[in-house]
């Protein structure tokens, strides 16, 4: 009963701050000028992811026998997200805008993180319906903020800002807000502050043509092999485990992995290469190890669980460290959106690992230090 009662609430927190982020893009469209039409369209999208949100989330509670909140969270019951909205603009300022924006959109993202802390003890439906929704929330955050830090670059650059170098017309896909990045503004005209030389030699820099950017995409087939080999191991280890919690938590972390792995494949995209694998030794060996687990312990004993925890931390441990490395990669070759998706996919290792030490500590520990030994 009290886990219904949490999973409704987190439900009608989601579907406040969905209503906050729909009512603030619908805001910062009508603020926008005449001649920024493609940025009117990015914003209504967005809207309307959120909308599409507040739908499923809806269901949801009555599903779970409660009542779908309405309205926003601005009496500060959430996070304080797109309050005030029309106080927050001033004018047709872009920049002010799209700095707003993107605080929504760290607030959005708060949320669901808040929303997905394992302590919430949501059902794995709720969960996997969750996940999608803050793909799409990441998503769209990555985008404000690439066009925001675009519109810095070009003001930094020339104090005469030109509303046509800013890619005002993203394309999107899919209803969880997928898009194609906008990518470089074009070669610069006459006139502009810097030459043709120094242009390519800064897209140059941009796009990583260098040993640092080989070793990053060399390190992404890495992760990629791993984490599909995990989509296939995960499901073994769920059918090896003894507890009810243990079978959980690999299930859960199998719906996560499959997302990681669309997340990679977005980098790729990203960096305009197409998704690609090399074997990752270390992930190799993790899994063989715990396929020796599953073969040395007895079917049915906390032994075993204990050997799969092990052998699931070890993976956690290794994929917490790759995408630690990776994200700081990411910002050292100017790559910000691709860092993003990276933390988003650190959080949910950490937390997984954290969820894999609660079970060993709270009861597969204790319950095999009390099983008799074998003869």
């Amino acid at each position: 009963m009290e886990n219904t009662e949490k999973a409704i609430d987190v439900i009608n927190d989601l579907i406040k701050i969905n209503n906050d982020r729909a009512a603030g893009f619908e805001k910062a469209g009508k603020d926008l000028k005449k001649d920024e039409n493609g940025l009117v369209a990015v914003f209504s999208k967005l809207a309307d992811e959120s909308r599409q949100n507040v739908t499923e989330l809806t269901t949801l509670a009555y599903q779970f026998g409660g009542e779908a909140a309405e309205g926003t969270s601005t009496s500060g019951d959430l996070h304080r997200a797109w309050i005030d909205i029309k106080s927050t603009f001033t004018g047709s300022d872009l920049t002010a805008i799209l700095n707003e924006c993107e605080r929504g959109e760290d607030a959005a993202k708060a949320a669901y993180e808040d929303a997905l802390d394992p302590e919430n003890e949501l059902n794995p439906q709720v969960q996997q319906i969750l996940l999608t929704q803050q793909h799409g929330i990441v998503e769209g955050h990555n985008l404000v903020k690439s066009l925001r830090d675009q519109l810095e670059t070009i003001v930094d650059k020339d104090d005469k800002f030109d509303d046509e170098n800013i890619a005002a017309e993203p394309s999107y896909k899919g209803a969880t807000g997928e898009y194609q990045a906008p990518t470089a503004y074009g070669a610069p005209e006459s006139g502009t502050v810097i030459s043709d030389d120094e242009w390519e030699d800064e897209q140059a820099a941009v796009t990583g043509e260098s040993k640092l950017m080989e070793f990053f995409v060399n390190e992404l087939k890495d992760l990629y092999w791993a984490e599909n080999k995990l989509v296939d191991t995960l499901p073994e280890m769920a059918e090896a485990a003894t507890s009810a919690e243990l079978k959980d938590a690999f299930d859960l972390h199998l719906i996560e992995t499959e997302e990681h792995v669309t997340r990679l494949e977005q980098i790729f995209a990203i960096l305009g290469l197409e998704p690609d694998s090399r074997k990752c030794e270390a992930m190799a060996g993790i899994v063989d190890e715990g396929d020796e687990i599953i073969s040395a312990t007895k079917k049915g004993t906390a032994q075993r669980d204990v050997g799969l925890i092990f052998a699931g931390q070890k993976a956690e441990h290794y994929e917490i460290a790759s995408y630690g490395g990776m994200i700081a990669l990411a910002k050292t070759l100017g790559y910000y959106d691709v860092a993003e998706l990276l933390v988003l996919t650190l959080d949910e290792e950490k937390t997984a690992d954290a969820l894999l030490t609660e079970i060993a500590e709270s009861q597969a520990n204790f319950a095999a230090s009390n099983e008799p030994a074998e003869d």
